[in-house]
């Protein structure tokens, strides 16, 4: 390291807290300058003139320097980069400033990776990654490739004058490669540290909405109907399957799809469950039946434990399947897995040699049938199962990459192809038939609004409207008589008639749609006792009233039958109920301008998502972390723990729970923290991942900010929270005598209601609040990743030109 006689020189030596900036004082990678790979050697300068900021002597010293050029020392335990000063001195940059990490980013993964392939030549690529990733854990983005393509000239010179990275395969498989900047991949986002000063905090995580993540590597995501890929909708249930939606997205294969009509229909949905999922019916994946998968009340299917799998089977089936051999063994696992022992399926063995699954060895990758539960290693597979046409020998495709992550698709020799589908017959799927076909249980129910509907179309639309629903509604009264055998007693008709008999339940509909009383209904059907055309009520009780008679009188029944007193009711007002031309226009007319006053905007402007949960990337988290794989994943941790605990091999575990789940499930978890917090941690945390303060340490900054408040001013707090903060305000600036108003902000209900309005800070306008000389505004915003949401709360609070803005920020928040 060069030195120098000036005292400010040698404390300069290394420096912390840097960042540089150009001419016009925007900042600047030091990457810009030029390198210098020998000392006997003076770097070109390129003309750009850039300035070092930092601090040295732990921070007591400030420096401002211009630097010219730049290199990296590879020799330590860790990589050194250093600066040369336009005096000739060597910097060597300890830490950047967290704000200026984004703007040097690429250059610092290159310098790390030339350290650790350096230290480890014949190192894999897997494992470079995977040692960068832990390096740089706490940054938003995880380290790819992309990262050091930025660099690639550099890397180059380096592999030059270093022999032992030009030793190096990897480096020297990627310059000849020649790569270019793909699409990232997978973007690991990390939660920032945590502040003593806050109670444990877990903030807002921000996700990009890629559709690539990595957990496209484990799980399947082809619409199980047809086989192929796309826009599919995939089911939040444990079958963790995926479907085309609408027929336009399966056009390509022909695929019958869900049956929705438009992707707006899709896109409406919030949480989709499959009718198997939804009513916990499944396909046993061996016989193709139906079978209740409801623990709760005596399943008769079971899901396989592995993770990815999603597939179920009864107990004898799938014992069958893995103890071919030995009946005895299959009948004691058939009475295990139907006590609720796990098992992992065949799909998860190769049917040729017996052994599981390597995807990192693409020999080793399995080909999965989908239609019967059979696998196998690529190396495995049959010669009939082939990847393409062979017409002279008779063979059709059976074998597809590409679709299904780091394996291959097949249908086995089992299935015949259908030579227009190229696929075998679509109907393996089944969905529990419900409805008419089906008694509703008690999961079936309509909810209410739906039983009111249907009760007042059974009583007023199918009994009574209608020739078809005319005839049923005569053939119910003729079968009243035979009920009445029972009991000469009115509640005894009520409670055992069938047909549309006046009961407690049921209310006589009339045309307004109004109920009528029972005693309202007599008097009315008094008053029309003479008139010349009888009225429906009195047709009813008309009739109720003669089989009654007719019981005590002793007639038989089938006197009664040939009474045509229903009928002219029935025609006269079948016939009142119809509608000329003008009446039909008219309704017409008005169910248009009822539509037309419906505007999508309007709805999603009242619905409107708070600024902080957008933030929170709860479209990603719904689209890509469903309910049934979470479940899935945890079950089969917790299996392949089990099986290590009974002495089972790695193997056997692996198969339940492969390597790159455990890495998906930590992704989850940074993912969903702000969801799990008020689970994982109670009433302190909120679903919006907010923070709240100590209340000790509020009490400090009431103690200092008091002085600073006069009458007349407001304190507003954007994100109260708790709404401790005011509270403590007014006490204090009670005690001192001062008057002043307050304002509390919040999406969610507040603790303590004082001056609370549960809204959104963003939705508030400068015109709702005093002029700013009288405002006092903070105190502590939700942070997200870098503080993004710490500045979009400051900034529109700027909007208000407070004259005092006090805030809990973390550093990186913009000054």
């Amino acid at each position: 390291m060069a030195s120098s006689d000036d005292e400010g020189e040698s404390l300069a030596d290394t420096v912390s807290n840097y960042y540089f900036v150009d001419e016009k004082d925007e900042p600047i990678s030091f990457s810009e300058l030029p390198v210098q790979w020998n000392e006997s050697e003076s770097p070109e300068g390129k003309g750009k003139q850039i300035f070092l900021h930092g601090t040295a002597d732990n921070g007591l010293q400030k420096i401002y320097k211009q630097v010219t050029a730049w290199k990296f020392d590879l020799a330590d335990a860790k990589p050194e980069i250093l600066v040369l000063s336009k005096e000739n001195i060597w910097i060597k940059l300890q830490k950047p400033r967290k704000i200026y990490e984004d703007t040097i980013r690429t250059i610092l993964i290159t310098v790390h990776c030339l350290h650790f392939v350096k230290k480890n030549p014949e190192t894999s690529g897997k494992s470079l990654w995977d040692h960068l990733a832990k390096v740089f854990s706490l940054y938003e983005v995880r380290p790819s490739e992309n990262d050091i393509v930025d660099h690639v000239t550099l890397i180059g010179e380096a592999v030059k004058w270093d022999e032992t990275l030009a030793k190096s395969k990897l480096l020297v498989t990627f310059l000849e490669e020649k790569p270019r900047k793909r699409k990232a991949i997978e973007e690991d986002v990390r939660a920032e540290a945590k502040s003593g000063f806050i109670v444990d905090d877990d903030m807002i995580v921000e996700a990009e909405e890629d559709e690539s993540d990595e957990e496209s590597d484990l799980f399947d995501h082809v619409c199980s109907i047809c086989d192929n890929g796309g826009s599919v909708l995939s089911c939040e249930g444990r079958c963790m399957r995926s479907f085309h939606a609408t027929v336009e997205a399966g056009s390509e294969s022909k695929c019958k799809s869900l049956g929705f009509s438009n992707d707006k229909e899709v896109e409406a949905i919030q949480n989709f469950f499959c009718k198997n999922c939804q009513y916990k019916q499944h396909q046993c994946f061996s016989c193709g039946l139906l079978g209740s998968s409801d623990k709760n009340s005596g399943a008769e299917v079971f899901s396989c434990v592995s993770a990815t799998c999603g597939r179920f089977y009864h107990p004898h089936c799938v014992a069958k399947l893995l103890h071919r051999e030995s009946q005895t063994e299959a009948e004691e696992l058939q009475k295990n897995i139907a006590a609720g022992e796990s098992f992992t399926c065949p799909v998860h063995k190769c049917h040729v040699c017996k052994q599981g699954e390597n995807k990192m060895d693409p020999e080793l990758q399995f080909a999965i049938c989908r239609r019967c539960p059979k696998s196998y290693h690529r190396k495995c597979l049959p010669r009939k199962i082939a990847f393409d046409d062979q017409e002279d020998e008779g063979i059709i495709q059976r074998a597809w990459d590409g679709l299904l992550p780091n394996r291959i698709l097949i249908y086995c020799l089992k299935h015949a192809i259908d030579d227009d589908l190229r696929t075998p017959i679509r109907n393996h799927i089944k969905f529990p038939k419900i409805g008419a076909e089906k008694k509703k249980g008690a999961s079936d129910l309509p909810s209410s609004g739906e039983k009111v509907v249907q009760r007042k179309r059974s009583l007023a639309s199918e009994d009574f409207f209608g020739k078809r629903t005319a005839g049923k509604a005569l053939k119910g009264f003729e079968k009243l008589p035979s009920v009445i055998k029972e009991g000469n007693s009115p509640k005894n008709i009520e409670k055992r008639s069938s047909g549309p008999v006046l009961s407690k339940k049921q209310k006589v509909v009339d045309m307004s749609g109004k109920p009528l009383k029972k005693t309202a209904f007599m008097k009315a059907s008094k008053a029309t006792a003479n008139e010349s055309r009888p009225s429906l009520g009195e047709s009813l009780f008309a009739r109720y009233s003669e089989l009654v008679k007719s019981r005590k009188e002793g007639k038989p029944d089938d006197e009664h039958k040939k009474t045509p007193t229903v009928k002219p009711a029935m025609k006269e007002m079948t016939s009142s109920l119809a509608l000329d031309a003008d009446n039909k226009r008219r309704i017409k007319a008005l169910m248009k301008d009822a539509s037309a006053s419906i505007k999508l905007e309007d709805i999603i402007e009242k619905h409107k998502v708070p600024t902080t949960h957008a933030y929170s990337s709860k479209n990603v988290v719904d689209k890509t972390i469903t309910l049934g794989k979470v479940e899935g994943s945890i079950e089969a941790v917790r299996a392949a723990l089990e099986k290590l605990d009974k002495g089972c091999s790695i193997e056997d575990a692996k198969a339940v729970c492969e390597p790159g789940l455990l890495n998906q499930i930590s992704k989850w978890k940074n993912k969903l923290k702000v969801y799990l917090a008020p689970f994982l941690h109670g009433m302190r945390y909120t679903s919006f991942g907010r923070h709240f303060t100590k209340v000790d340490k509020l009490k400090e900054i009431v103690d200092m900010l008091h002085w600073y408040v006069q009458d007349g001013d407001m304190i507003v707090d954007f994100c109260c929270g708790a709404n401790d903060f005011s509270c403590l305000m007014k006490n204090k600036l009670d005690e001192t005598g001062k008057k002043c108003s307050y304002k509390n902000y919040d999406v969610l209900q507040a603790k303590n209601d004082f001056n609370f309005e549960k809204r959104d800070w963003m939705s508030v306008r400068p015109k709702e609040l005093p002029p700013g000389s009288q405002l006092i505004m903070g105190l502590n915003p939700p942070f997200g990743v870098n503080a993004a949401l710490a500045n979009k709360f400051i900034n529109k609070a700027l909007e208000f030109k407070p004259k005092l803005l006090i805030l809990i920020v973390p550093p990186e928040t913009e000054r």
